[in-house]
């Protein structure tokens, strides 16, 4: 029997010579043989010399090569760590991305200055990421979330359940058509890829849900349309916040300032690159 070390070795290098996409091969490895095992990546490092099971590796060979078809490591083990929590993903959603953090911490900012306003809308909320990570950090509040997925409603409800110990209320919606509340505040992390770059990744054989990448010619359809409509769900002074790709926040604020809003403005993410941009409603 070869030893998890060996194993391990092997398994990064077959997946640094396999697959481009790699940018950590030897972390995806690591992630894939600690999910098998069913221990900790410190357990696994800690395990080098010990002898892996001949089952045990077959399992690792077998997870390997779906990776290596360009699944991502989180649709294999069925999780993804997001702001310290852990969320069970599959492919009815999309992974949640560091970069919305972003957005949360924002949303956890402006809601402390303004303890009165308690009602918050996650919009295209996908896995429920960005509103558990901010109902968790803020008990306090009211969270909705809403999605035109069926199935992406059943993950954000498993993990409104694991997380918080609770089920957020989840509507089945088109943007805005089935929501009847005014709230203080939206956040939304919509569709907001180009045409082009959707049908580049889907010709790749990209995992993600298509419908959750897709925002028109220029990425800005559902954009354009969360701010024409947001007002009319919005109180007097509540916030929109909208995360989108590095080069579309100017448009965007440019958009929010020619509709009902004032005081908009962008915020960089952690690598110093324009991520979330926002605005009040008038």
């Amino acid at each position: 029997m070869k030893t998890i070390r060996e194993v391990l070795t092997e398994g990064t290098l077959l997946l640094k010579e396999s697959l481009s996409s790699a940018e950590t091969p030897f972390l995806d490895a690591m992630v894939l043989l600690s999910f098998i095992l069913g221990i900790t990546k410190e357990e696994l490092l800690a395990s080098y010399p010990d002898r892996i099971t001949k089952n045990n590796e077959d399992a690792f060979n077998e997870i390997l090569i779906k990776r290596i078809s360009n699944q991502p490591v989180s649709y294999l083990i069925n999780r993804k760590e997001f702001y310290g929590l852990n969320f069970y993903v599959d492919k009815n959603v999309l992974v949640p991305r560091p970069d919305s953090e972003t957005i949360v911490e924002t949303a956890i900012d402006i809601l402390k200055k303004f303890p009165a306003q308690k009602y918050v809308l996650d919009l295209c909320t996908g896995s429920g990421a960005l509103a558990i990570a901010l109902k968790y950090s803020l008990p306090e509040i009211n969270i909705q979330c809403s999605d035109l997925s069926l199935g992406a409603i059943e993950v954000c409800k498993k993990n409104s359940r694991d997380i918080l110990g609770e089920e957020l209320k989840t509507i089945e919606s088109d943007l805005f058509e089935n929501i009847d509340y005014k709230f203080d505040m939206i956040i939304t992390n919509p569709p907001y890829l180009t045409d082009e770059e959707t049908d580049k990744m889907m010709n790749n054989a990209w995992p993600e849900p298509g419908m959750a990448l897709r925002g028109g010619i220029d990425g800005l359809d559902y954009i354009r349309k969360i701010i024409m409509e947001a007002p009319d769900y919005l109180e007097k002074d509540a916030y929109l916040l909208i995360e989108s790709s590095i080069d579309q926040t100017e448009n965007i604020q440019l958009i929010l300032e020619s509709g009902n809003f004032y005081n908009t403005r962008i915020i960089k993410d952690l690598s110093g690159r324009n991520r979330v941009t926002l605005g009040q409603r008038i």
